[in-house]
């Protein structure tokens, strides 16, 4: 019920509300992605949709990104999204004995504008693009380019970050809620056509030793599990909840438009 979701997204904004929604029965949601490929600066026309994930900058001085989408289908019709996390694995950082060794950097998450292709190109620096796949020069291969190769931002990705963390040494990483992951999710909701997931960038690519590899949906296990979005969410609310809504949200409006 979108006007449940509107109501609650809207009154959010007071404390005073804030503090009864934290109140309310929440339930979890974990999605592993359902697509998910690189794109690398030194093979720009090799895919790498069934190989590891690679974001950064490697010791060869070649830059990555990686790309990422879920499916959001099995969220409950007239949810209401209070939280959002991303989790990756990272896999393997570079040999600490060669080109001064790995340099941890902050990783971003930004919400992607263009469709991509995934592919099923295998092995460390994937194969020869097929026809629709993601490389570094074009989003589908043979068809339609990146703004610029690698992706243009504010064209192809989103300018403003959604999310960042920084990335070390090997092991899970948690890219916390925020509300532009928020924002992410509930436009996805709203219009499904225009999810075409996330870009995982070093803001370090500039820096060699920047790479890392993560955990894909190909290459992935109990232990090292694929990129995986975790929804915090309340079920959406019932008629005589939505008029006691409806009441609170009218009250503090007016309220704060008199204090103004």
């Amino acid at each position: 019920m979108k006007l449940g979701r509107r109501m609650i997204s809207i009154a959010m904004r007071f404390p005073v509300f804030l503090a009864m929604v934290s109140q309310l029965p929440a339930a979890t949601l974990t999605l592993d992605a359902v697509s998910d490929t690189s794109l690398f600066e030194s093979k720009p026309d090799f895919n790498l949709g069934a190989a590891t994930l690679v974001a950064g900058t490697n010791q060869q001085v070649s830059r990555s990104r990686a790309m990422f989408s879920f499916d959001l289908s099995s969220l409950p019709a007239g949810a209401v999204v209070t939280g959002v996390q991303v989790m990756l694995y990272c896999t393997r950082q570079p040999d600490p004995d060669q080109h001064g060794g790995p340099v941890a950097s902050d990783f971003s998450l930004h919400r992607m504008l263009v469709s991509w292709g995934e592919g099923s190109g295998a092995s460390v620096t994937g194969s020869v693009a097929m026809a629709g796949d993601a490389t570094w020069n074009e989003r589908h291969y043979q068809a339609i380019s990146w703004g610029t190769p690698g992706g243009l931002s504010g064209t192809d990705f989103s300018s403003n970050p959604s999310a960042t963390t920084s990335v070390g040494n090997v092991g899970l990483y948690v890219w916390g809620s925020s509300t532009e992951l928020i924002d992410d999710v509930e436009s996805w909701l709203a219009d499904p056509s225009s999810n075409f997931g996330f870009m995982l960038m070093s803001q370090s690519e500039n820096s060699v030793g920047s790479g890392r590899r993560f955990a894909s949906t190909e290459q992935s296990n109990a232990l090292t599990p694929p990129p995986q979005l975790v929804i915090t969410y309340i079920p959406e609310p019932s008629v005589p909840a939505l008029v006691m809504l409806g009441f609170v949200v009218t009250v503090l409006v007016r309220r704060r438009a008199i204090c103004q």
